[in-house]
Formats: C-alpha cells, sequence, structure tokens
C-alpha cells in the first residue's frame, strides 16, 4: 500500500467532496505549503559523505569476502572523520536491504560478503 502524506489526504478531499468556496481555497493553501515543503532538498553534508562511505564499504566487503563490521571500520576509518562502527553498521545493513551485499552469521557474528553475480 502506498504511504498516504498530507498532500495525498488533501487532493482526495478536494477531488471527492463538496465544500464551500472559502474551505476549498483555504485547504488549496494548506495543500500548497505541504507542497512547497516537501520540495526537493539540497542534501545534507552527512548524506553526501554517507552515498560515498557506501560506495568505499562496497568496494572493500566485495574484495574481501566475509569480513565483519569492525574489520570495515578498521580498513576505511582512515579516510573519515569520526568513523563509528555504529555508522558502519548502518550502512552495511542499508547495503544489505538494497541487496548490494549478502549478510551471514557464524556462530552469532555477521559477516559481509559481495553479492554473486
Amino acid at each position: 500500500m502506498e504511504k498516504m502524506t498530507n498532500v495525498k489526504a488533501l487532493a482526495y478531499v478536494l477531488e471527492n467532496t463538496t465544500l464551500p468556496t472559502e474551505v476549498v481555497e483555504k485547504i488549496e493553501k494548506i495543500k500548497a505549503s505541504f507542497e512547497n515543503k516537501s520540495g526537493n532538498r539540497k542534501p545534507t553534508a552527512r548524506q553526501e559523505e554517507n552515498v560515498t562511505l557506501k560506495a568505499d564499504i562496497k568496494a572493500f566487503v566485495t574484495a574481501n569476502d566475509g569480513v565483519s563490521a569492525t574489520e570495515v571500520l578498521e580498513a576505511i576509518k582512515d579516510n573519515y572523520k569520526d568513523l563509528t562502527l555504529p555508522r558502519v553498521t548502518a550502512q552495511l545493513t542499508a547495503l544489505d536491504k538494497a541487496k548490494e551485499i549478502v549478510r551471514y552469521t557464524e556462530k552469532k557474528k555477521a559477516f559481509f560478503k559481495g553479492v554473486e553475480a
């Protein structure tokens, strides 16, 4: 099911109900303000850095099958300021969900490897 946003809810109300003119104008203004808020925004510096971080993590994991998050952190920490294990783990999880790498466990420890083509 598709996510119901404020813009979609207001559009539904405008399309499927008969309302007085003043109310319709007010709802259209509210809808326009929500559309402006959700417009295309520039990504933050952290989001831009995460794109390169993901690329570096994917390259390392693909080159070295069966690595842990700690090994990834140790390998690439010199390239990033304030890189922590939770941040690396979050990026590994995102890559796994995107099916760009594979996560597996051995003896209750998580390891990652590249996707086999």
